[in-house]
């Protein structure tokens, strides 16, 4: 009986470790082979698999479309997370004032989240519909001119940036009002009796007290926006015209569309790059901003 309980005292730690070590390892075996499969020509019409070195790479600098999925999913990163961080913090703010029926607005504020991302997008296609769609009716009510909303090659990215700012506002308003619930009462009860302003409060107190999470926010959603699929194909399958044509649509065409998986498997590592080098710098803005809340 000893004997055993000795055993679970000392390995206890890594028996809880196991987990993670094995979803790690689960993940880190499909990302090396993506890695060594952008080096070759895998096709998977014929089954070749031939090593071609940085080939793939050399080809992205060369393609035009490549380029032009980049800047799509940087525009669409930036729209997208502006609005999910702006309306969430003002979201998050409002349901902390306790309003009349505060259960009531937080529990429709969180509608959104529920449902699945690809079924909001083909909610939103049908109401963004030119004709028949509710948003064109709405606006001609008033005296405006519809607009071409997803079937517009100027308005399709717009649109796609609001469908997910839908669904992504409460995931973002939820971590702010938890941030913000957990703020320290003293040092606003020090500028209250100092006659300090709402808005010099504002700056100079939330701001910098919630600098760890607003850093949390923009980690989980830039890191979301960049590699985002499922939201963008269901509405606009990567168009009109390329309009929305991020990386991870392009590397969905050069896959399962024109079986080119090795060059697909190249825009995959350049997209996994991004994200590692902005989430790296992101950690480390949050451990500094941790560190500054904290007092060193």
């Amino acid at each position: 009986m000893e004997l055993r309980r000795s055993f679970w005292s000392r390995n206890i730690a890594l028996l809880l470790f196991l987990p993670a070590f094995l979803l790690t390892v689960g993940i880190l075996v499909p990302f090396g082979y993506s890695v060594v499969m952008s080096f070759t020509n895998f096709n998977l019409t014929t089954g070749t698999s031939d090593f071609i070195g940085i080939g793939n790479y050399l080809k992205l600098t060369r393609d035009p479309e490549f380029w032009n999925s980049l800047k799509v999913t940087l525009l669409f990163t930036v729209g997208a997370v502006i609005f999910e961080v702006g309306i969430g913090f003002i979201a998050a703010y409002l349901l902390n004032l306790g309003l009349l029926g505060q259960k009531i607005w937080r529990t429709l504020f969180l509608l959104p989240v529920m449902l699945p991302p690809t079924v909001a997008a083909i909610m939103w296609k049908l109401m963004m519909a030119p004709i028949q769609g509710v948003f064109n009716y709405l606006l001609q009510l008033v005296g405006f001119a519809g607009s071409e909303w997803l079937g517009g090659s100027s308005t399709a990215l717009l649109s796609v940036i609001l469908i997910d700012a839908y669904v992504f506002v409460p995931f973002a308003g939820m971590i702010f009002l938890a941030g913000v619930q957990n703020l320290p009462k003293e040092p606003y009860e020090a500028a209250a009796v100092d006659g300090v302003s709402n808005w010099f409060t504002f700056r100079k107190l939330t701001i910098p007290l919630l600098k760890p999470v607003i850093l949390i926010v923009l980690l989980f959603r830039i890191m979301d926006c960049l590699k985002h699929f499922d939201i963008i194909y269901a509405a606009t399958k990567g168009g009109p015209a390329s309009a929305t044509m991020t990386l991870s649509v392009q590397a969905y065409y050069h896959s399962f569309r024109w079986t080119n998986m090795g060059y697909a498997f190249a825009h995959l590592v350049v997209l996994w790059a991004i994200v590692y080098v902005l989430s790296y710098f992101l950690v480390g803005q949050w451990k500094k901003a941790v560190s500054e809340v904290h007092g060193g």
